[in-house]
């Protein structure tokens, strides 16, 4: 009698639907990890990034850094962070606030900022979630759409307007008061992030898109230097968060007020910095 030193054609397809039953079993569990530990790191990069703008503020009598990106110091106030830029001899900038720029621009960008002395890690203003940096936005993967920035102040936070707040300690109930939000754009106006994150509150209406990179959910920091994930309720959230056309198709756009009234907008309403919006 021969001894058997081979597996039969049935007995490996049975194999193989095992592993393969075994794979979608582990598959959903493996992706459900995989965005738990980047919401994880996102969470430790607001923190970072907040504690680094109590910190600037502390160390300048109280006086908040300028909320906008841009690459000018205005009224004195300087910004948080500047777009991209190079430098020519002597070291002046060079603004590159559009078109094609490399990494090394928009890390001199981030270099630039009034915050990179207090957390001068470049990886930490980039969300783990964010694709946009190796596959850009739905404008293209050119380099100009390969975002790498992932967080903006809201505009409430400007600093530098005859009316903004200019002092951290002017604001009260910091712990329910947002800082840094996760904010997605897709390059129509410039190769970043563009100025800061805009919000009307209490206008039932959305007009800036914030970051849809973990799940349906959003990250955010607070002025008093904690950070949370805020899973959205409302799928037309999602929707606008995802592609503001689909959202304009189905009669929710930009400015548009939600009908019914998204519960969504009540947890921004009640955490944005300001009653108001800035300018108004």
């Amino acid at each position: 009698m021969r001894n058997r030193s081979a597996f039969t054609l049935i007995e490996l397809l049975v194999v193989i639907a095992v592993i393969a039953i075994l794979m979608a079993i582990l598959m959903p569990a493996l992706k459900i990890a995989r965005e738990q530990a980047r919401a994880i790191n996102c969470l430790a990069n607001q923190r970072s990034l907040a504690q680094a703008y109590i910190m600037y503020a502390d160390e300048n009598d109280g006086a908040i850094c300028g909320g906008m990106a841009t690459h000018n110091i205005a009224n004195g106030v300087p910004p948080w962070v500047m777009p991209p830029l190079a430098f020519a001899a002597g070291g002046s900038i060079i603004p590159m606030g559009d078109g094609d720029v490399t990494y090394e621009q928009r890390e001199n960008g981030l270099k630039a900022g009034a915050l990179y002395a207090y957390v001068n890690e470049p990886d930490v203003y980039h969300c783990p979630g964010d694709m946009r940096k190796n596959m850009g936005t739905s404008l293209g993967d050119e380099r100009q759409y390969l975002i790498f920035r992932s967080y903006s102040l809201t505009d409430y936070m400007a600093g530098t307007g005859a009316d903004d707040p200019k002092k951290l300690f002017s604001f009260k109930d910091q712990a329910n008061k947002m800082l840094f939000v996760e904010e997605i754009y897709d390059g129509a106006a410039g190769n970043h992030n563009h100025g800061a994150w805009s919000y009307v509150p209490y206008d039932g209406s959305l007009w800036d898109p914030l970051g849809n990179f973990h799940s349906d959910a959003c990250t955010f920091s607070f002025l008093d230097g904690h950070a949370e994930r805020k899973k959205w309720q409302d799928k037309r959230t999602v929707i606008y968060f995802t592609s503001r056309g689909d959202a304009a198709a189905q009669g929710f756009g930009k400015g548009s007020q939600f009908s019914p009234p998204n519960v969504d907008l009540d947890w921004l309403d009640q955490r944005y910095p300001g009653k108001k919006h800035r300018g108004i």
